[in-house]
């Protein structure tokens, strides 16, 4: 039948594999419906085998191997881990791909297109025109399928050379880890690299799923989810969820990358402090105990942003759903502490930041980014997650998570990579110049496929000089509205200067 379709059929069991559960949060179509990608460009020309044998022997170690695991269905149709008892070359750790395009990158018609900082933010290109880089010429993900009809390793490297730049693609299923998982990953790649093996932590929860007690609820919830009350109905969903698919399959999307520099968003940082402390103040409270990280500015900024620039009604709901990592939460009690044991898979939780369409758009940046701060804090804890997983174990509609606010609202969501520490990787072992200096990715991008939701933003971190890079799809023709916007918002203080000049 696979074949008179043109399907491909499954791959068959190889004797002798350990197989392996899927944990709680790999068995969802939230992670197994995209293959995952991040491009690392150097200004470097590194060597390939360097790249290939630092991170193959990574996969290799005790803990590690479930990287290197192929994904197969069973005889129930349930998906599961099967890792070879050895890697060999027939059945390799890791995928691997080297391209050598012998020339440089600005000759290639991908490689010409690798965006370059601004000097204010900006729109600065588009990384679909490096997707053919990033998953070989005519390749489209197709989430997990790829991996259920061919015998190969949950992770990939595809590494790109030309004559005076080099990429670097690392490739995962969304099953193998997410986006600290993915620190884990690219920390342990970067001490094989330098020959630092003894610091590479053995992970943790290979025989088992820690976060068991999440899935099953065998703990008792302590307390309510703090966004009980605003739980959408059914008939909401229904009526958002049309919304958001006519978005997401069926309207034409546009994905580009936007460059933030640091002497633009540190100022914006700086002011929403000293105003949220000046209220502070006035209301006899500590001023000493305001916080912001730069996390919460951009995710302010970027929510403002796309608000502004879709001219929405001022009573809508703007919903911002921000990815959050529940390692922390759990560390010392369903999880060992990340510095010895990491958990190298999938873990996370949601925070939520439901306002209005006209608050997000009139109201003082400091404003929204308090939100984002406080959606992160209260519902970050241990029990709120608790409290969230029961009501996606209670909720009756199968539905991996839980929707907040109303049925007519718009969605923005966020995934802040910024802690994978992706600009701080030094690969100067690689480099073949053999030069001391450092060697650190200049430019990092994400590509996703096949699922691409409008608005979700990913904040891919932030380069040595200080730049924030983030990236997302949005339907075609609102990228010119947004990049518009933000240039107004340097006219009036530009025409302002000129007429202090005059």
């Amino acid at each position: 039948m696979d074949m008179l379709f043109g399907r491909k059929p499954p791959v068959e069991p190889a004797p002798g594999d350990r197989v392996v559960p899927l944990h709680f949060f790999e068995n969802s179509l939230l992670v197994q419906g995209n293959n995952m990608a991040v491009s690392l460009v150097f200004d470097e020309v590194l060597d390939p085998e360097m790249l290939r044998r630092s991170l193959e022997g990574l996969v290799k170690r005790e803990g590690w191997q479930k990287l290197g695991g192929r994904l197969r269905k069973n005889a129930s149709g349930q998906i599961e881990w099967h890792i070879p008892a050895e890697f060999t070359a027939e059945r390799p750790a890791i995928n691997f791909s080297h391209v050598d395009h012998g020339m440089p990158a600005a000759a290639h018609p991908a490689g010409a297109q690798i965006p370059v900082p601004s000097t204010r933010p900006a729109v600065v290109g588009d990384p679909d025109g490096l997707v053919e880089l990033a998953w070989g010429p005519g390749h489209t993900p197709n989430g997990i399928k790829d991996y259920l009809t061919a015998d190969i390793p949950a992770v990939g490297l595809r590494v790109n050379s030309f004559t005076d730049k080099t990429i670097a693609v690392l490739h995962w299923q969304h099953v193998a880890f997410d986006a600290l998982g993915m620190q884990y990953v690219v920390e342990g790649w970067i001490s094989m690299l330098w020959g630092r093996e003894d610091e590479i932590p053995t992970p943790c929860g290979i025989d088992g799923d820690p976060f068991d007690p999440l899935a099953k609820g065998t703990r008792p919830v302590t307390e309510p989810h703090l966004l009980t009350e605003k739980r959408v109905g059914i008939g909401g969903m229904l009526k958002w969820g049309l919304g958001y698919g006519v978005d997401m399959l069926v309207r034409a999307k546009e994905n580009r990358m936007v460059c933030v520099p640091e002497s633009y968003w540190r100022p914006q940082l700086d002011k929403a402090l000293a105003e949220l402390r000046d209220e502070a103040t006035e209301k006899g409270e500590d001023p000493s105990k305001v916080f912001l990280t730069e996390g919460d500015i951009m995710t302010a900024w970027t929510m403002k942003n796309v608000v502004r620039s879709m001219n929405m009604d001022p009573n809508r709901t703007v919903a911002g759903s921000i990815a959050m990592s529940l390692r922390k939460a759990f560390e010392g009690d369903l999880i060992p502490e990340s510095s010895k044991n990491p958990y190298v898979g999938n873990a996370f939780g949601w925070g939520n930041v439901l306002v209005s369409a006209g608050d997000a758009s009139s109201k003082p940046l400091s404003w929204l980014a308090r939100q984002v701060r406080k959606a992160i804090n209260e519902q970050g804890t241990r029990a709120q997650h608790e409290a969230y997983y029961y009501m996606v174990r209670t909720s009756g509609t199968g539905l991996p998570i839980i929707i907040f606010g109303d049925g007519g609202m718009y969605q923005i969501g966020f995934s802040n990579w910024t802690k994978a520490g992706l600009f701080d990787l030094d690969f100067s072992p690689a480099r073949k110049d053999k030069t001391d200096k450092p060697c650190k990715p200049v430019y990092v991008q994400e590509s996703h496929g096949p699922v691409k939701p409008a608005d979700g933003f990913f904040v891919l971190g932030k380069d040595e000089k200080g730049n924030y890079w983030t990236s997302a799809y949005k339907v075609a023709g609102q990228w010119a509205k947004f990049q518009e916007l933000v240039d107004q918002d340097f006219e009036v203080p530009e025409k302002a200067a000129l007429v202090d000049g005059a």
